[in-house]
């Protein structure tokens, strides 16, 4: 749906590319930066885990963000880096980011912000989380209803995306590919985002955990919305996803 090559190269006149060799001791977190990866690794680990004493860590790659998630966020950068090869960085004004987040359209909007709630690993998102009435009110001709009985399938793994989905009233299991519930989601959370706007397969099956209500915006519709915003706010949803995908393989959730 979205094509990151494209956006990227769209991008390089606000943008500047940063060179890092392997034996440098570069700033990742410096105020006002964020970075994309174009070449090359890094480890990202936290601080130790005072419950289990595991410290959790994850490498980064070519297209993985870093500080975007922060600088929405108006957040501190906590995580540590160690470069595992010579690397080539795109660097981001995080005061242009969040300015063009801020004039987004209200989809764009509302799906960078619940992705935010979701990578700072909030447990419920808030009512700045939810999918916003707006929307909703103002475009009600073309979303649909669905309704769900309890432990009916929504949609399978390895299946083509359609749809996001946000749950007017119930509860949504997220099951992974050896059948464990990695997720529970209810009132006011969306899903299926990430694999429609990413265009792939979903990673994961998802099953009504009671009966349950559903707003879906087909993906369609979903490509007009997000192609009324700048190529920056694209590229800033395209990489929070990813950030969020980074994210859950640092909880287990893979």
């Amino acid at each position: 749906m979205l094509d990151f090559e494209k956006l990227h190269k769209q991008l390089s006149q606000i943008s500047i590319s940063v060179e890092v060799s392997m034996d440098e001791n570069f700033d990742f977190n410096a105020e006002g930066e964020a970075f994309v990866i174009e070449s090359g690794s890094l480890l990202a680990y936290g601080d130790i885990d005072p419950d289990t004493g595991v410290r959790e860590t994850q490498t980064f790659t070519t297209g993985d963000p870093i500080g975007f998630a922060e600088a929405i966020a108006s957040k501190e950068k906590t995580f540590n880096f160690r470069i595992l090869s010579d690397l080539t960085l795109r660097k981001f004004s995080t005061t242009e980011i969040r300015r063009q987040v801020n004039q987004s359209n209200v989809l764009s909007r509302t799906i960078i912000r619940y992705s935010i709630a979701r990578i700072f690993g909030h447990k419920k998102p808030t009512s700045n989380f939810h999918f916003e009435d707006k929307f909703i009110d103002t475009n009600h001709d073309i979303l649909s209803r669905q309704y769900f009985s309890k432990d009916e399938k929504i949609f399978s793994i390895n299946t083509k995306p359609r749809a996001i989905f946000f749950i007017e009233k119930g509860s949504v299991g997220i099951i992974s590919e050896n059948r464990k519930q990695v997720a529970v989601l209810t009132d006011g959370e969306c899903f299926g985002e990430s694999a429609l706007i990413h265009n792939r397969p979903h990673s994961h099956s998802a099953v009504a955990n009671s009966n349950l209500n559903l707003l879906l915006i087909d993906g369609e519709r979903v490509t007009k919305e997000l192609n009324l915003d700048q190529p920056l706010v694209q590229y800033t949803l395209y990489v929070l996803l990813k950030r969020l995908a980074l994210m859950n393989k640092l909880r287990g959730i893979t």
